[in-house]
């Protein structure tokens, strides 16, 4: 089965977590889809995060390591923190290195609607990197996601789900933050509407532009 009917995808990750948090599961049940998963920075801002001293990227690679799925492919910049580039600087860098080398037919991005600013300047990139071709844009849900937020596609991940959560152990510098234990786990992953039509655990999505399908 394909996501969407896209071929390749190119999913941003601002942290180290953030993809895994919110597209893991699509991309267990999709296995047609290929996905690239590109890490942007080593954790969060400068000075601000002091699981920073730990090898967090380290823990991106373990996490897929469990299951080693072959339709995903983990990729880290070369940059530790979003200060060390400006907007128009990573724009060109993920245009240069990702974008204008393989022909994707998707990209997903953390939510315009969201408490965390780092989030927010990602999806920032959005639009600019699919300006030259015809990609699909598209959001994924995120522990920092605003209610605001309205999603347009729910993704059941029932059957994948408990593969999910034990990949997400890796994350062990995070293990401790409130948005990884099993009731939080639970609940994001929970959606009122999708029960009621027999939707178990689900990823969220908004689908911003469907281009190319």
């Amino acid at each position: 089965m394909k996501f969407l009917n896209l071929n390749n995808v190119l999913c941003l990750s601002p942290h180290p977590d953030d993809v895994e948090l919110g597209v893991m599961g699509t991309i267990f049940k999709y296995t047609d889809t290929k996905f690239d998963v590109l890490c942007l920075t080593k954790g969060g801002a400068k000075g601000y995060d002091e699981t920073n001293k730990i090898d967090r990227r380290e823990e991106v690679n373990n996490a897929w390591k469990v299951t080693y799925p072959d339709n995903v492919k983990i990729h880290h910049s070369e940059k530790d923190y979003f200060e060390d580039l400006t907007e128009p600087g990573w724009i060109n860098y993920i245009e240069n290195k990702f974008v204008k080398k393989k022909k994707y037919s998707g990209i997903l991005i953390p939510t315009g609607d969201d408490s965390m600013f780092e989030h927010r300047f990602v999806n920032k990139f959005g639009s600019a990197l699919c300006r030259f071709s015809p990609m699909s844009l598209i959001e994924y849900h995120t522990v920092s996601t605003v209610n605001d937020w309205k999603p347009n596609l729910f993704i059941d991940i029932e059957s994948v789900y408990p593969k999910k959560i034990k990949s997400l152990e890796e994350f062990k510098s995070q293990i401790t933050k409130s948005y990884l234990q099993k009731k939080s786990l639970n609940a994001f992953h929970s959606n009122f509407q999708c029960s009621k039509r027999g939707m178990g655990m689900v990823e969220q999505f908004k689908i911003i532009e469907l281009l190319g399908v």
